[in-house]
């Protein structure tokens, strides 16, 4: 954990594999799943209203009292969605 920790504080690459696949799903970008789902015959205003659904989300953290400035979200969907486990199946296929 040390030496991983330490290059990125260097501002090194790094890569991952993730083996929980609800946090790899979180990583998916948006864009890659807009090729996946075209891929499979998802198009027109379908498409477009699943990318609007995804677009334009935003996110902070908080611990007690203090919180991050809010950063736009480039991937997954929001945990707890219904079409997630949708998302995902297709994704997978």
């Amino acid at each position: 954990m040390e030496i991983v920790t330490g290059d990125l504080d260097q501002g090194n690459s790094l890569d991952i594999v993730y083996l929980d696949f609800a946090k790899a799903f979180d990583k998916v970008p948006h864009k890659r799943l807009a090729k996946k789902l075209q891929a499979c015959g998802i198009r027109g205003q379908v498409l477009a209203w699943i990318q609007s659904w995804l677009s334009g989300r935003r996110q902070k953290v908080g611990i007690g009292d203090k919180h991050s400035s809010w950063n736009t979200v480039l991937s997954g969907v929001p945990q707890g969605s219904v079409l997630g486990p949708l998302l995902y199946i297709l994704l997978m296929t």
